[in-house]
């Protein structure tokens, strides 16, 4: 089962570096979602990975759970400006590059829909 998920969800998660995620949030590791938001402004045509936002100003990007990393495994991208939904298999937990947090979400799916 494909479960829908609000990145105001995410978002709303008081997120610590190094602190352990909430159960909820830990349990959707590994799992089917579906979830809606805007490409990141500045997102490049023809890309397989952009950033996952909940408004379409790209406002709030600096923290690292409001937004997750979403990778194309057959598609690249097309820039949209209008709100878009992915479904696809969502990875939770901290990646670092250099000692800093960049990463807290991913999610691979095929394609983008609209």
């Amino acid at each position: 089962p494909v479960i829908e998920l609000s990145l105001l969800d995410l978002m709303s998660i008081d997120y610590q570096p190094g602190k352990e995620l909430p159960a909820w949030v830990r349990s959707l590791d590994g799992r089917r979602v579906r979830i809606e938001g805007y490409m990141a402004l500045g997102t490049p045509e023809g890309v397989d990975k952009f950033e996952l936002v909940w408004d379409s100003c790209g406002c709030g990007q600096s923290n690292v759970n409001h937004f997750i990393e979403v990778s194309l495994t057959e598609d690249t991208t097309s820039f949209d400006p209008d709100i878009i939904w992915v479904e696809g298999t969502l990875s939770v937990g901290e990646v670092r590059e250099d000692g800093f947090v960049v990463s807290l979400f991913r999610l691979e799916t095929k394609s983008i829909g609209q």
